[in-house]
């Protein structure tokens, strides 16, 4: 029994993760593992694939025999889209017809900013009770014995990436999207498709009908923003043990238990921002060490990193908010 024993334990011992992190039981339909980059990319590609969607839409809406772009009418138009994705890449908007162009032209510099947090929590339990039993004329004797080994990893994995829909719909490789998923993942929603077309459509028509506004004071730079949070948890639990009778003057083992439980928690937090670009008058612009920022990536981006900041503190008062309202519906004598 003993020998049994410490093979369990050094078997289990070896299956605890060091460094708990997404490839561990994110599945994958290639050879390569669900990294968190891998999570990015897709949650990028099927923001790119939003993007051209709605260019195709607005392509499509015009009549067939209208030129939209060189010399082409509608439908070569998007035949020549469709036969190949790669031909977005070759796109130029002062080429398009001047219905077409403006709105493209207008959008292009449209920021999508995501911010990424992935924990990773395992817990491993493993724990040996045995209980020693010895007859005695006038009673027993009993000594108890436990071992127990608790184990917590945890990995928390924070990380930024800023886009455009220029970048995204033109000049985003399309290598970065090869073998992406092509349905949803309801076990770990982040290794499948998400309705991300709904924030880029939603917010398209939001700011062409409804004056979409910014945030706080700022007016001119019209945002919509999506928090995704999802939470995967896996239990198993072994616990076997067995029982024998006393004997008289001698302790034996009455009974033994081994107790094997294994927890994984994967928490992917994803807000997504969209937003127009901030308008190049007025005040000068700082960065967060006071520097004057120049029209451009740098403003552009220090916009966007700002209005996921504000993101992330809305997001803290919301849960703080449902935290203290849980803890009022309590009936506390």
């Amino acid at each position: 029994m003993q020998r049994f024993a410490w093979l369990l334990i050094v078997l289990i011992l070896g299956g605890c993760s060091i460094y708990p992190l997404p490839e561990d039981y994110l599945p994958s339909n290639t050879d390569q593992p669900y990294t968190s980059d891998r999570i990015a990319a897709t949650i990028r590609c099927q923001t790119r694939d939003a993007i051209r969607a709605v260019i195709r839409r607005n392509i499509a809406a015009v009549p067939a025999s209208y030129i939209v772009y060189q010399r082409m009418a509608r439908d070569e138009m998007l035949a020549w889209l469709d036969s190949n994705s790669a031909n977005y890449r070759a796109l130029k908007w002062p080429l398009f017809a001047p219905e077409l162009r403006k709105p493209f032209e207008f959008y292009k510099d449209t920021n999508i900013s995501y911010d990424f947090t992935i924990d990773s929590t395992e817990m491993n339990t493993l724990g040996l009770n045995i209980t020693l039993l010895k007859a005695l004329n006038a009673g027993t004797d009993t000594i108890g014995l436990l071992a127990k080994n608790d184990r917590t990893r945890e990995a928390s994995r924070h990380f930024r990436v800023f886009d455009t829909f220029d970048s995204l719909a033109r000049l985003m490789k399309e290598e970065a999207c090869q073998n992406q998923p092509q349905a949803p993942n309801y076990l770990f929603p982040t290794a499948g498709l998400l309705r991300i077309n709904t924030l880029v459509d939603s917010f398209l028509v939001a700011n062409q009908w409804e004056n979409l506004a910014g945030d706080k004071t700022d007016y001119t730079t019209a945002q919509m923003t999506d928090t995704l949070t999802f939470t995967t948890k896996s239990t198993g639990n072994f616990d076997p043990s067995t029982t024998t009778n006393s004997v008289v003057g001698r302790f034996v083992p009455s009974s033994a238990g081994l107790n094997v439980d294994n927890f994984r928690q994967d928490l992917h937090t994803i807000i997504i921002l969209v937003s127009l670009p901030p308008t190049k008058n007025g005040i000068p612009q700082f960065d967060e060490y006071g520097r004057i920022l120049a029209p451009g990536k740098a403003g552009v981006r220090a916009a966007a990193s700002e209005g996921l900041d504000r993101q992330r503190e809305i997001n803290t008062q919301n849960a703080l908010t449902r935290l203290g309202t849980g803890v009022g519906r309590l009936n506390v004598p």
